[in-house]
C-alpha cells in the first residue's frame, strides 16, 4: 500500500517533482482537470500527457498542492493466498498460550534490511475458535532508490493454522508483496517446529503444497474448470470465465491448432472462454499447456449480493520456479449491488477469499479421488 511521504505537509513540489507525483495512477485525470479549470485554464484534452506538462508550469499554492494530495489516497493491495494441508495429532487443541508470538526480527534483518516489521506476530483464535489460529501483521518498505513519493510503503501479510476435524487441517497464507510471503513463510515454519515440539504434529510431518508439475495437462484443466462449475457452495457460483493464459506444448500440434505452433504465451480474454473448441474439446487439452485462469462468480453472502472476479493458477510458473509454481488464488475485483462501506467492503472480500480457499480444498481433495479412481 502506497504511503504519504513524511514530509508531505512541509513541501510543495513542482517541475520534475511534481510531474513524477500527478502521473501517479491514483491520481485522476478528473481530479488534474478540475484544479487546471480553477486556475483559469481549459484544455479539450483531459489525458496526463497532455494535462501534466502544464501543471509542471505552474507553482502550486499550498491549498492547490492540498487538493492533488488529498486526491492521492492510499489503495490496499490485492491480496493473495495459498494453502497447504496438514494433519495434526488427534485429540489436541492447537491453541497454546505459550506459543503465540513468533519471532522474525533477525530473518528480517538478515534477509529484508529495507523493512521493518511494525508490531509484533502474535497469533490469536479466530471467532473465539481454539482450533483457527491467525496472525496478522503489516512491514514498512523503505526503498531509497524510488521516486521522493514511492519511497515508504506498508505491505500487509497474514497466516492461519486450522484444525477441522479428524487431524485434518490447513495452513492458509495470505500475502500483498514478495517481503510478505518471505516473513510468513519463515513463521510458519518456525510455528510448526513448535507443533512438533509439543506433540501436536508428528516429526515426519510435511506440508501437502499443490504445485504445477502434480498435473499432467489434461488435468491441470480439469482442475481449472473443476473450480468454476464443480463448486459446493451456498454462496456462490460461476458466471463467466474472462481469461486464460495458456501456450502450446512442444509437440506436433493437431491440423485444428497448428496455428499456436510458434507461440510463447497466449492470452485469451473475452466471454465464455470455455466455449472455445480447443478448450471444450478434450482432445485438445494434452498439446495446451494452462497455467492461470480468472472467472467471474455472482455471489449472495449474509444478504449482499453481487459479482467478484477470481484470478486462480500458478502465477510463477512463467518465471524461475517453472514446474514447482505453487496454487495461488485472489480476488481481483468485487462489485456489490449496493454500496458499501471501506470497511466492510474489506471485509467482505476476505470472507469471500477464504470461502474460495476452502472450495480450492474440497475441488483439490475431490480430484486426488478422481485420480485414485482412474479417472472416473
Amino acid at each position: 500500500m502506497n504511503t504519504e511521504h513524511k514530509d508531505i505537509h512541509k513541501i510543495i513540489p513542482y517541475g520534475e517533482h511534481l510531474r513524477g507525483f500527478a502521473n501517479q495512477k491514483f491520481l485522476s485525470n478528473s481530479e488534474l482537470h478540475r484544479i487546471l479549470k480553477e486556475r483559469g485554464i481549459f484544455t479539450l484534452n483531459t489525458e496526463k500527457d497532455f494535462m501534466v506538462p502544464l501543471l509542471q508550469t505552474l507553482l502550486l499554492s499550498p491549498s492547490e498542492f492540498d487538493q492533488i494530495r488529498e486526491a492521492f489516497s492510499t489503495k490496499e493491495d490485492n491480496v493473495k493466498v495459498f494453502s497447504r494441508e496438514i494433519k495434526w495429532n488427534e485429540n489436541i487443541q492447537i491453541y497454546s498460550s505459550d506459543s503465540l508470538i513468533v519471532d522474525v526480527n533477525d530473518f528480517i534483518k538478515q534477509n529484508l534490511p529495507t523493512c521493518t516489521l511494525e508490531q509484533p506476530i502474535r497469533l490469536v483464535p479466530v471467532d473465539n475458535n481454539l482450533n483457527h489460529l491467525r496472525a496478522e501483521f503489516t512491514i514498512k518498505r523503505n526503498d531509497i532508490n524510488k521516486s521522493w513519493y514511492e519511497q515508504t510503503n506498508l505491505f500487509f501479510g497474514s497466516f492461519d493454522f486450522i484444525n477441522e476435524e479428524n487431524g485434518k487441517g490447513r495452513v492458509i497464507i495470505s500475502h500483498t508483496a514478495p517481503e510478505t510471503k518471505d516473513i510468513a513463510l519463515f513463521a510458519v515454519k518456525k510455528q510448526i517446529d513448535q507443533y512438533k515440539k509439543k506433540g501436536k504434529i508428528s516429526n515426519d510431518e510435511v506440508l501437502k503444497k499443490i504445485i504445477f508439475k502434480e498435473f499432467s495437462n489434461e488435468e491441470r484443466f480439469i482442475f481449472f474448470f473443476r473450480l468454476t462449475n464443480h463448486l459446493e457452495c451456498e454462496y456462490f457460483s460461476c458466471d463467466n470465465i474472462k481469461d486464460i493464459s495458456m501456450r502450446p506444448e512442444d509437440t506436433i500440434l493437431p491440423e485444428e491448432i497448428k496455428w499456436m505452433e510458434d507461440m510463447n504465451k497466449i492470452l485469451l480474454s473475452g466471454k465464455s472462454l470455455d466455449k472455445k473448441f480447443f478448450i471444450e474439446e478434450n482432445k485438445f487439452h494434452k498439446h495446451l499447456i494452462i497455467w492461470s485462469l480468472e472467472s467471474v462468480y455472482i455471489f449472495n453472502f449474509k444478504g449482499v449480493t453481487g459479482h467478484f472476479t477470481v484470478s486462480f493458477g500458478f502465477p510463477d510458473f512463467i518465471s524461475s520456479k517453472k514446474e514447482n509454481a505453487e496454487f495461488e488464488l485472489n480476488i481481483s475485483s468485487i462489485s456489490p449491488t449496493k454500496s458499501l462501506d471501506t470497511k466492510t467492503r474489506k471485509s467482505l472480500k476476505s470472507q469471500l477469499l477464504s470461502e474460495m480457499d476452502r472450495q480450492k480444498s474440497i475441488v483439490y481433495n475431490n480430484f486426488l479421488n478422481y485420480k485414485e479412481r482412474g479417472g472416473e
